[in-house]
């Protein structure tokens, strides 16, 4: 109920009948929505009328009013679910007839992610699905927050045999277990693993829901990120 809705509940419980008139007196409504608010609660299953002129109106026992409340409340939920079911099977439908989902497993692709949590969803994607390489490009802070966040798939990563790898303009000491390191000072900040990578288009002290990255998966676009990185002027 609103607030008008309970004073007039109230108002007509503390009568036996009371005309539109009078309710609005008693439960100090405006004359002009005392007609709406007994509408509403009538429909609701509170409030009772007595056709007749005038017509004069009467609150429901508060335990039948409920039980009135909860089985409308039910019947709209089912109607709301079965609704939802019938628009989820016709998504799904469209989806495969569509083959939307294939389209990630193209050869090629390229996806903007927003947000630090999506752009890491994607970089532990990127890792842990890694068979040959990983080459995690950073500030040394950037090092430190992927080492914390991902440390434990660029572990498993090298345990399966994959060549893991930090470059930045300082050592991290947190990183030296986990692979070989390269010392360059590098404008970007980059994750390569395999044929994919992972660009971070913001700079990193911006929010973490601002952070903005660029995945590509694209063998050629991989390769030519590691040459840049690793080749020696």
């Amino acid at each position: 109920m609103n607030q008008y809705e309970a004073r007039a509940y109230h108002a007509l419980h503390a009568t036996n009948t009371s005309t539109a008139g009078e309710l609005s007196e008693k439960a100090e409504l405006p004359r002009p929505r005392v007609y709406d608010v007994l509408s509403s609660l009538q429909e609701k299953g509170f409030v009772v009328l007595q056709p007749g002129r005038p017509v004069r109106y009467a609150a429901l026992p508060i335990t039948e009013a409920v039980q009135t409340l909860c089985k409308q409340r039910k019947e709209n939920t089912l109607q709301e679910i079965e609704a939802i079911e019938k628009i989820a099977v016709e998504l799904s439908t469209k989806i495969k007839t569509a083959r939307v989902a294939d389209k990630f497993k193209t050869e090629e692709n390229v996806w903007t992610l927003k947000g630090r949590e999506a752009i890491y969803s994607k970089l532990g994607s990127m890792i842990s699905s890694a068979q040959k390489q990983v080459m995690l490009i950073s500030t040394p802070q950037g090092v430190v927050r992927k080492m914390k966040a991902h440390g434990s798939e660029l572990e498993g990563a090298k345990a399966r045999g994959v060549d893991v790898r930090v470059v930045s303009q300082n050592a991290v000491p947190e990183a030296a277990k986990i692979g070989g390191f390269h010392k360059r000072s590098l404008p970007t900040r980059l994750v390569v693993a395999d044929d994919q990578a992972l660009v971070f288009l913001t700079d990193e002290k911006v929010h973490p829901d601002e952070e903005v990255g660029l995945w590509i998966h694209s063998p050629h676009v991989a390769s030519t990120f590691k040459q840049l990185v690793l080749e020696k002027k």
